[in-house]
């Protein structure tokens, strides 16, 4: 370490040492370690803060960290409900020790430092003091005094004393190149560690959020069996409720096969009654065509007897009046063919209803249906239709 520029308020002692022999100024060290006073003040363990990642000036190079005490040990997180508890915990705890390890190591190697730098400075001091003292003699000694053997001696011993000092001074420089190579590779050390505290605060953060995500499975699973719960009471009601609707289903059928079986029977008696109706409807209307022969025919019988006017218009009045009753019966069969038509569409219309599942409820078959029996109502209105018989 060379300083070829002279400060401007520089001791006359330094300036000397600098120009002539090439040494370095009397704080070197004191530039170089300026932190290293406070670790043996201050042992007290403090809690580093969390490093901010920057660019360290030339001045900050040197800088130490607070070490924990080996004592006492750094506070351990505190895991809940995981899985992998063990394997994290003897983890850490091995990281723990590399570090505490690490910083044992590193406080004895800067307590040995300083030592080293209490010695050196002694040192220092005791060779400041025999360079002053030779420079107060060198300043207070007149040569015109002096003879040429002493002068001889003073330069021998001043030569002397030169190569000692210089022979002193190289192995300062050369212990003060070590202590910078120790230096750096102390901070190499420490941006290491620092590194490695990173990396397990990254480890950390990681594993809280993996914590999280286990406490949020645990809440889903819990809510996945309430869930379930609800389901299994929800399917115990539908199946009482399919139960029932099968029960009401069943009487349903029931009911709707009992109302099958009057509408049959009901359907029946009309047809049977239409029929009948028909029948006689026929025998009559055949009757009837057959009763103009019967007269034409007895008018040969009675030819001997010529017939009066009045006959003739009786008998035309009667010949009138069965052509009108013919039409007449003919007018009704066509409506009750047609009546008994409707009414066996309405009966087929009900019956594929009822197959289909659209079965009339009971209010419904009271209010089609008429108070009075089919068989009455046909052969009320048959009866009301009679013709009055011929004269």
């Amino acid at each position: 370490m060379q300083n070829s520029e002279k400060p401007p308020n520089e001791p006359a002692s330094a300036q000397m040492e600098r120009g002539s022999y090439d040494l370095p100024s009397h704080d070197a060290l004191s530039k170089i370690l300026p932190e290293y006073l406070h670790l043996l003040k201050k042992p007290k363990s403090q809690t580093r803060k969390e490093s901010v990642p920057q660019k360290k000036s030339k001045s900050e190079l040197n800088r130490t960290f607070d070490v924990l005490s080996p004592l006492e040990n750094p506070p351990m997180p505190d895991f809940k409900d995981d899985p992998h508890e063990g394997e994290v915990t003897e983890h850490q705890t091995k990281e723990l020790e590399n570090y505490r390890v690490a910083m044992h190591k590193m406080a004895d190697d800067i307590l040995a430092l300083r030592s080293q730098v209490s010695v050196l400075e002694s040192e220092k001091s005791q060779l400041r003091r025999d360079l002053s003292l030779h420079q107060d003699l060198l300043d207070d000694t007149d040569t015109d005094v002096m003879t040429k053997s002493e002068i001889a001696d003073r330069i021998a011993s001043l030569k002397f004393k030169v190569s000692s000092e210089s022979s002193k001074a190289a192995a300062q420089k050369d212990r003060i190149q070590q202590l910078q190579n120790e230096l750096i590779r102390k901070n190499d050390i420490e941006k290491e560690f620092v590194q490695l505290q990173r990396a397990h605060q990254q480890q950390q953060a990681v594993l809280k959020k993996y914590q999280a995500r286990s406490g949020k499975i645990s809440a889903l699973e819990d809510t996945v069996h309430q869930q379930e719960k609800v389901i299994e009471k929800m399917e115990k009601i539908l199946d009482a409720k399919l139960k029932e609707r099968n029960k009401e289903n069943s009487e349903k059928k029931k009911i709707g096969v009992k109302h099958k079986d009057a509408e049959e029977l009901k359907r029946r008696e009309i047809e049977s009654v239409l029929a009948a109706e028909n029948s006689r409807l026929r025998e009559e209307l055949h009757r009837l065509l057959n009763l103009p022969p019967a007269v034409i025919i007895q008018q040969p019988v009675q030819t001997h007897q010529p017939f009066s006017d009045s006959e003739k218009l009786e008998l035309l009045t009667q010949l009138a009046r069965a052509e009108g009753r013919i039409q007449t019966l003919e007018q009704q069969l066509k409506e009750n063919s047609r009546q008994w038509g409707k009414e066996k569409q309405e009966m087929l219309t009900r019956l594929s209803e009822y197959e289909h599942g659209f079965a009339r409820t009971s209010s419904m078959i009271l209010l089609d249906l008429p108070v009075k029996s089919v068989t009455d109502s046909v052969l009320g209105h048959t009866r009301h239709r009679q013709l009055e018989p011929l004269k």
